[in-house]
């Protein structure tokens, strides 16, 4: 330890040290020590900045430690999540977050209010009827540690006399510095009371009082018998093919129409028509602290405190990170990306996150702004004069933006290219990523929408305001003349339109998801919360390619919503087999618990929704129903004089229309995939995806035809893990475009009908002379070995997938015929070598269909003799 007389020997004053006294000089280094250590204590950081909203809090609140940790303990509900996820302003927004982002907004208030405080980490250990209270209303300790987990807050179950009774964690608090002794800090004014000890505080681990809501499921019970019969009625259904047809719509819509009137005459009889949200869902309230002074100490046990911080360790901070790389290639072998961007979520909570391709550099913003007409003199351009293509010579570079600041660049790509973006959050807990993959096109403006534990109402506010005064700022422009246009729109950019607007759209579609949430959670007795989540939301544009090569750039399309990282937080709040919620046997029929049952339906059940809401949110938001003509809920035509709505796609809109054109719709699992796949008539991309997730273990739900709708070609499907209920929800296509996109679709779909197609095309060809002979001669050559292409993929992965050795020695053979008919076609003369080509594609699709033929299977894959 360090002494006073030995200080100035130390710091090499020995020369000087007769000339002052060293208790003196002790005292000084210490205060000054002490200073900077205090200055550390009352300093903004990033998870606990001092805004302008918390200082008038603080200020509000007396700059009282009391005060101030009693609104924040009767104000902010408990979120069960791990580390420094959100920061303080966006839990003050929220009005809710976990430990760490409680105790970040309590220290913004108490520093702001001049009193010193910092942060504790430690072990604690907690009665389990207090933490299944504090949870979210779980109902047995193994329901409130599920939460807990899939939070990442680290837990174990103490147990005592056959149950648990003790739960221990880490957690995080507050310590501050305060006059304590003798008003236990009633007295305290921060930045003008001398404090006199270090008191904890904690405003994050309290009880709260839940009211139950109505019971709707007993009191309106849905007959799900009717509507299966319902669906039935004339209906074709192939329990071994795994198909459906011809669902009974029209009758399914009455039941559920029933149903709502009954739900709604139920709701009307209750309260005399009074009935408040509240009454129907429940409410949770926070139980008040009734101590009128600080406790001094906390309302559990601290086995451990590990350690004390002014700021958060960069490894208990949350974080998300985009890239984009310039191909799949790159991304699955590591290669560095274009951009990468890097983040703290707390930084990024409630914002608005763009990406943007920009001019590269100054030449390039000229070819752009050559592309823009020069009005005639006295003229304005309206939005038709503007350019619909941009060519593929032109390079732009990608940007990151977080509320319009410029975060992150990347290096320039042409026109049309498609790369790959990879977003990624860091798991609750840990710091290994959880990502997912986008298919982006260089030019495409697009909205990163990110929902951190859910949105608060005042991001959309904050949003709606930026919205409102860019749209004031365009009207206004518009009533000057046309040489003070320019100026009074100066500093207006495309982040201020078009990613306002795309930003608003992603997150209305949180915002319904947030709504409906709290619903379904509150009938099915689920805590259902969401977790770290994003999705992108594209002014799309389609690429002009031919052959795979970009041509003409990109043309502008349309919008594209594409929500593939979806997380949350969810279990059942009660999951003892012997209650009576777990207690019905249709809940265990299938080899599993009650529990998981009821976790998986409720599962699929939000999965589809949020599928829907893929289509209707961008037609909620960019679809004006008074400008066009559609069909309300009433199945009547509205504006019959208008133009159709625009309408948008999702993948089970798109299982809809298939179902509505009399298609199959198939549901393809594990115990039927050996009948179903070898009769399955998808092939290409969807078909071996489909093939490859169910090989996996997944459910797929698909529709056996592409469909055209509204502009769009292609399939809609789900993939389910039948273990969670959760999967993806997805349409066909990626970023890729062009004129032949449709043609080529259809190719890679139909080999065989192709095949057949080009060798009818190769006899024709042989009594045709001239150009015509020689264009129809090339349009075999092309088609064959497109079609011969994907046939020999199929075939293959059939080989290895489904026949194993016997598949193979199938391949040896059809190769060694491939060869001996190559082999005559080439000795005769072109139109010989041309239809031998034709008749190799045939082949290959009949020899397919051959391999994939039940019996063959079954031959290939014998089942072993039972053991006596």
């Amino acid at each position: 330890m360090m002494h006073c007389s030995s200080l100035p020997r130390r710091l090499h004053l020995a020369p000087y040290a007769e000339r002052v006294k060293p208790y003196l000089l002790c005292l000084w280094l210490l205060r000054a020590l002490t200073l900077a250590k205090s200055l550390k204590d009352l300093s903004p950081t990033l998870d606990a900045p001092q805004s302008a909203e918390i200082k008038a809090l603080a200020a509000e609140l007396g700059n009282n430690p009391y005060k101030i940790h009693q609104w924040v303990y009767d104000n902010i509900r408990f979120f069960p999540t791990y580390g420094s996820v959100q920061g303080a302003e966006e839990t003050l927004a929220k009005k809710s977050g976990n430990a760490f982002d409680t105790a970040s907004l309590l220290i913004a208030l108490l520093r702001s209010a001049g009193i010193e405080s910092r942060y504790v980490y430690g072990t604690v250990r907690m009665p389990a009827e207090q933490v299944m209270n504090w949870v979210g209303d779980a109902k047995t300790p193994e329901a409130a540690q599920q939460i807990l987990g899939q939070g990442g807050i680290p837990n174990t179950g103490l147990v005592s006399g056959g149950r648990i009774a003790m739960i221990r964690m880490e957690h995080v608090w507050v310590e501050a510095w305060i006059k304590f002794y003798p008003e236990r800090g009633i007295d305290h004014v921060g930045g003008t009371s001398e404090g006199d000890s270090w008191v904890p505080l904690d405003a994050s681990f309290k009880q709260y009082t839940y009211t139950q809501g109505m019971d709707l499921q007993d009191a309106v019970p849905f007959n799900a018998e009717a509507l299966i019969t319902a669906a039935q009625q004339g209906a074709e259904v192939n329990e071994a093919e795994g198909w459906v047809r011809n669902v009974n719509q029209t009758a399914v819509e009455s039941q559920f129409k029933a149903y709502q009137q009954q739900l709604k005459n139920y709701l009307e009889a209750q309260n005399n028509g009074q009935s408040t949200v509240g009454d129907v869902l429940g409410t949770t309230r926070i139980k008040i602290n009734p101590l009128p002074y600080l406790a001094g100490t906390l309302p559990y046990e601290v086995q451990a405190t590990a350690s004390r911080f002014t700021e958060m360790p960069d490894n208990l901070r949350a974080k998300f990170r985009y890239r984009i790389y310039a191909s799949q290639n790159d991304r699955y072998y590591g290669d560095s990306p274009i951009l990468n961007f890097e983040a703290p979520t707390a930084t990024l909570a409630g914002k608005k996150v763009t990406l943007t391709w920009v001019a590269a550099d100054e030449s390039q913003q000229k070819a752009l702004e050559a592309l823009i007409p020069t009005p005639q003199p006295g003229q304005q351009l309206s939005p038709n004069d503007l350019p619909k293509t941009i060519p593929a010579s032109i390079r732009l570079k990608p940007q990151i933006r977080v509320d319009g600041e410029l975060k992150a660049e990347g290096t320039a790509q042409n026109v049309g290219n498609e790369p790959i973006g990879a977003g990624a959050f860091t798991r609750y807990g840990t710091q290994q990523w959880d990502e997912s993959a986008d298919q982006l096109i260089v030019g495409q403006q697009t909205a990163i929408g990110l929902s951190i534990q859910g949105i608060s109402q005042s991001q959309l506010d904050r949003l709606k305001t930026r919205m409102e005064e860019t749209k004031a700022t365009l009207e206004a422009a518009q009533k000057l003349p046309q040489e003070q246009q320019a100026g009074a729109l100066q500093g207006l950019t495309g982040e201020h339109i078009t990613g306002d607007l795309l930003t608003a759209t992603i997150w209305g579609y949180y915002a319904s998801l947030q709504s409906y949430g709290t619903t379904a959670a509150s009938q099915a007795e689920m805590i259902d919360l969401p977790g770290l989540s994003y999705g992108v939301f594209h002014a799309q544009v389609k690429v002009n390619q031919l052959y795979g090569i970009v041509t003409t750039g990109v043309s502008f399309q349309g919008l594209n919503l594409d929500m593939g990282h979806m997380r949350h937080i969810r279990w059942v709040k009660d999951d003892n087999p012997a209650s009576a919620i777990n207690a019905k046997p249709e809940l265990t029929q299938n080899g599993k618990t009650a529990t998981q049952n009821r976790w998986i339906a409720y599962n699929r059940t939000r999965g589809q929704h949020m599928s829907a809401m893929e289509h209707a949110v961008p037609e909620q938001f960019w679809v004006d129903r008074n400008q066009c003509r559609y069909i309300d809920e009433n199945g009547q035509i509205q504006n019959p004089a208008l133009p159709d709505c625009g309408q948008a796609v999702s993948a089970v809109k798109a299982i809809a229309i298939a179902q509505s054109q009399g298609q199959k719709i198939y549901t393809i699992t594990q115990e039927n995939a050996s009948t179903v796949l070898a009769k399955l008539p998808i092939g290409g991309s969807v078909g071996q995806e489909v093939r490859n997730a169910v090989n996996a273990g997944k459910e797929v739900t698909v529709h056996e035809k592409p469909i055209n709708a509204f502009g769009w070609t292609g399939y809609g499907y789900s993939i389910i893990d039948p273990e969670t209920g959760e999967g993806g929800y997805v349409i066909e296509g990626s970023g890729n475009g062009g004129v032949l996109d449709g043609f080529l679709d259809w190719v890679k779909n139909n080999p065989g009908y192709t095949s057949i197609a080009t060798l009818i095309l190769s006899i024709v060809a042989s009594f045709t002379d001239g150009v015509a002979g020689t264009i129809l001669a090339v349009v075999v050559v092309v088609l064959s070995v497109i079609a011969l292409y994907y046939e020999l993929i199929e075939l293959w992965n059939d080989a290895v997938n489904l026949g194993g050795l016997c598949g193979a020695a199938f391949l040896t053979l059809f190769g060694l015929l491939t060869l001996f008919i190559f082999g005559i076609g080439f000795a005769a003369e072109g139109v010989g070598a041309i239809i031998a080509l034709a008749v190799l594609a045939t082949l290959a699709s009949a020899w397919h269909q051959l391999m994939t033929y039940p019996g063959v299977i079954a031959a290939c894959n014998p089942k072993p003799s039972p053991i006596p």
